[in-house]
């Protein structure tokens, strides 16, 4: 039995051939059969030609979400599965999971080949965020991959993301309860307590595992500060590799609070200060460290904004290079996508400037290797850390 069909309108067809993942809806041109939300759908050129499969959403802009190319199969459930699979596969060939790494990124929506779903892992929790409105509706068969995976006896919780409902036209609950109690996770040796589906994202920033990692080398001996240090995991790496001084600042009690009880499960509770403040304020007395890591929320959350993030990263950055010492390590973060790399070094640039510093760029870092993503959809590459050094030129 074929698929019902979605054309794409003449002259729209060359990105979704390379791979776009995302059909919008003013690219369809007509639509055969009578496809319902979440039906998985052929999508055509003005010619005929077979471009892809995905699933439909009439009722969202994202009309097509695409995941299947010419000759794989042709079921949504097929698919399902070798994708996940496939993930697997990929993460098992670096080395995830391991016995010093047990919380990752699984699945990470368009660079994993669906659209509309990422997967955490927190040991034996597994966080399914959805969205997209086609995953609930193969919430069992994505439970049936993940055991395959990871063995029977696994949490699953389906989260639906906020915001995305009514967008996406979402009607499924969320579905499983969050550990009552914080879990214990292990990444690169250190670990953390999390509530996996409980705060923000799916419950820990899996992200910038590699770039945490990273830091160790910086930090050796090191006066360390970690602004918005949220749970605590650059200032706990810094721990890790023997700073003499950590300090550790944010504005939330209660990150404060959870950084804290993941310094005391590793022995390194004496050894990082907590700061409950503003980071701005914070850095208005702060001087003379060797490193200041700065990794800030999205500033930036689209184009109307785009101006006043910008802004908003210069002032931090500013504040941030004259914290430090001469010739020290600046490590400073944007999970913003509509700031680009480009954009990011143009912004560092002037706040040197600024600053009255002069700054080399030692590398720029995005994800870990967990977070793939799709070279036709740049929204996946949100992730920009760069490790600057910072000179003083008053003190040459």
């Amino acid at each position: 039995m074929s698929n019902p069909s979605v054309s794409v309108a003449r002259g729209r067809a060359r990105p979704f051939w390379f791979g776009c993942p995302v059909v919008f809806s003013g690219s369809v041109s007509r639509v055969h059969g009578e496809p319902v939300p979440g039906d998985f759908v052929d999508v055509l050129d003005d010619m005929g030609q077979l471009i892809g499969r995905g699933f439909f959403n009439p009722g969202s802009s994202y009309r097509v979400r695409i995941v299947a190319r010419p000759g794989e199969p042709d079921t949504a459930a097929a698919i399902i599965a070798r994708r996940i699979a496939d993930a697997f596969r990929v993460r098992a060939a670096f080395g995830i999971p391991s016995d010093r790494t047990d919380v990752y990124r699984l699945f990470n929506s368009e660079g994993d080949g669906l659209s509309g779903m990422t997967i955490d892992v927190f040991s034996r929790t597994v966080v399914v965020m959805e969205s997209a409105l086609w995953v609930s509706r193969f919430r069992r068969l994505i439970v049936e991959c993940l055991e395959a995976g990871l063995g029977p006896g696994i949490s699953v919780l389906f989260r639906v993301v906020g915001g995305i409902r009514g967008l996406e036209g979402i009607m499924a609950e969320d579905e499983g309860t969050a550990p009552v109690e914080p879990i214990k996770v292990v990444e690169n040796g250190v670990g953390f307590l999390t509530r996996p589906g409980a705060g923000q994202k799916t419950g820990f920033y899996a992200d910038q595992r590699e770039n945490r990692l990273a830091i160790r080398d910086l930090c050796v001996d090191a006066d360390v500060l970690d602004l918005f240090c949220f749970s605590g995991g650059f200032a706990l790496n810094a721990a890790s590799a023997g700073a003499k001084k950590i300090t550790a600042v944010d504005s939330s009690a209660d990150a404060i609070a959870a950084a804290a009880a993941n310094a005391a499960i590793n022995g390194f509770d004496d050894r990082i200060s907590f700061v409950q403040q503003d980071a701005l304020k914070f850095l208005a007395g702060a001087r003379e460290h060797d490193v200041v890591v700065c990794d800030p929320p999205k500033l930036a959350s689209g184009r109307s904004s785009m101006e006043s993030g910008l802004k908003h990263y210069a002032r931090l950055n500013v504040a941030a290079m004259k914290a430090l010492r001469d010739g020290g390590i600046l490590v400073t973060c944007s999970c913003s996508s509509v700031v680009r790399r480009d954009m990011f070094l143009e912004m560092l640039r002037d706040a040197a400037v600024s600053a009255g510093r002069v700054i080399s760029v030692l590398d720029v870092r995005g994800a870990g290797r967990d977070h793939p993503i799709n070279p036709s959809w740049t929204e996946g590459e949100y992730l920009k850390v760069a490790t600057v050094v910072v000179r003083d030129p008053s003190r040459a």
